[in-house]
């Protein structure tokens, strides 16, 4: 009994740290908005941040997932812009009918924002001014998950309750430090684009995944996991390649359950919280992928989008540039599909079918050419995506490794969950491409978490006696 209280108030004392956390962090994130310049200004010109706010704009006055390219009312803003030259959208031709080259979650996001305030400088600010927020939460979140996995490490330390609470406070005030002056995810902020939130739905979605694998009878916990990574994919459409090494690490985990919890045995059929999870993530996707197959007129779940995307990965550029996804492939398909007879008379689904068409061809060929080149395109792209090799970047992420090491040592369950996550992570870039580490960023929260683990695991070493997880007594739940 004493020791069931003795959890409950460091719990609630971790939630009363990752209160005080978020608001710290919004107090950061809003103080470096606001000394951009730019805050109330269109999406920057690079990127895809004109691309979401185009579809944000169509949805917002009515008309359907489609781009306004060529929409005077869309370009009035950019053509008022400082950067109208540097707007190269603004020359883009509207191809009529609804797209499937973005996924849904941010344009959607971005067009409720517009109800409410006049698309404009104000409704701009309010876009960023939401991201500062889904940053701060996901920071937040951070700081929680350090603590909590901190708790639960620092349970197997033989010594005084101070030492137990100093490792505790530590773990949590490295996860906040991380998140406060990490300055590559802030500029995400100043742009249209998925980072924040996409950070936000896996930093909830590990937690969630990790609460399930403290009690797998607890199928409420895989409910929310499922229901948090469907909305990952809705914002970036790759998450889904995630999906069947989170599925293992599930059954490895139920699996385990299974044959060690004495549950009844209705509850301890094993592949319940893998189905369930499975169901919940096609529930929340379908809509959305039964849309794209009717408008594409082809068993293209996720769109059109993906192949032209790949082709970019697979390329003489990428090959030169460290794995790195660049445009120009795509350019020159683009510039033969213009050369294409009828192709002015086509749909934006038939241009878009069409580009995915010559792309699968071209990406095809370019692996046959060059497959004695792909282990190392696979490794420059796994580099370049734990990059940039800052100094402080390679300091966190190593207390990161270390920290799913001391989880994985003190709970087994919990280490198999977030290990699946780093390893789809790392999978998907491999198979894919790179962009300077984009990709990294929505697992950072996930990163600032267990760099705090992995400071307050190598501290405990020299502040107590560990004690090994073999003589550890099963926590009450």
């Amino acid at each position: 009994m004493v020791r069931k209280s003795w959890f409950r108030i460091a719990w609630s004392s971790s939630v009363a740290w990752a209160l005080l956390a978020t608001l710290l962090l919004l107090g950061i994130n809003s103080y470096w908005l606001s000394s951009n310049d730019n805050i109330a200004a269109p999406p920057l010109p690079h990127g895809d941040g004109p691309d979401y706010e185009s579809l944000a704009y169509s949805l917002s006055v009515g008309n359907r997932y489609e781009f306004a390219w060529e929409d005077p009312k869309w370009q009035e803003p950019y053509r008022k812009s400082d950067l109208a030259f540097r707007y190269t959208q603004l020359g883009r031709r509207d191809w009529p009918g609804p797209t499937t080259a973005r996924p849904p979650a941010l344009p959607w996001l971005i067009s409720q924002i517009y109800r409410w305030v006049p698309r404009g400088p104000q409704a701009f600010a309010c876009v960023r001014w939401m991201s500062v927020g889904a940053l701060s939460i996901a920071g937040g979140l951070s700081v929680w998950l350090a603590g909590n996995l901190a708790r639960k490490h620092v349970s197997l330390v033989r010594g005084k309750s101070q030492i137990i609470w100093n490792l505790h406070a530590i773990a949590c005030a490295v996860a906040l430090a991380m998140a406060a002056i990490d300055r590559t995810i802030k500029t995400y902020v100043n742009d249209f684009l998925t980072e924040p939130w996409a950070l936000l739905a896996v930093t909830c979605f590990a937690i969630s995944l990790l609460a399930w694998s403290d009690s797998p009878w607890k199928l409420r916990w895989i409910i929310l996991a499922g229901w948090f990574f469907g909305s990952m994919v809705l914002f970036r459409s790759l998450y889904i390649f995630w999906l069947p090494v989170i599925v293992m690490g599930i059954v490895l985990v139920s699996r385990r359950s299974s044959r060690s919890d004495a549950m009844d045995s209705g509850v301890r059929r094993w592949w319940i919280a893998p189905v369930l999870f499975g169901l919940v993530v096609s529930l929340i996707v379908s809509p959305w992928w039964i849309r794209n197959c009717s408008v594409t007129g082809r068993l293209m779940p996720m769109g059109a989008q993906g192949a032209a995307s790949l082709r970019g990965g697979y390329s003489d550029e990428a090959l030169q540039d460290w794995g790195n996804w660049h445009a120009e492939a795509e350019i020159s398909m683009q510039s033969k599909l213009d050369a294409t007879e009828g192709s002015e008379d086509w749909t934006a689904a038939q241009r878009e079918v069409a580009l995915s068409d010559l792309a699968a061809r071209e990406t095809w060929t370019w692996v046959q050419d060059h497959w004695l080149d792909l282990p190392r395109l696979g490794a420059m792209r796994w580099i370049t995506h734990w990059g940039p090799w800052r100094i402080d970047h390679v300091a966190w992420k190593c207390a990161a490794m270390l920290g799913l090491f001391w989880v994985w040592r003190s709970r087994w369950h919990a280490g198999v969950v977030l290990a699946s996550i780093l390893i789809a992570d790392g999978i998907t870039t491999i198979g894919l491409y790179e962009t300077g580490g984009r990709f990294l960023i929505p697992l950072h929260g996930v990163l600032y978490g267990l760099s705090g683990v992995g400071i307050a695991g190598c501290l405990a070493l020299v502040w107590g006696n560990l004690v090994h997880p073999m003589h550890e007594q099963t926590e009450p739940q």
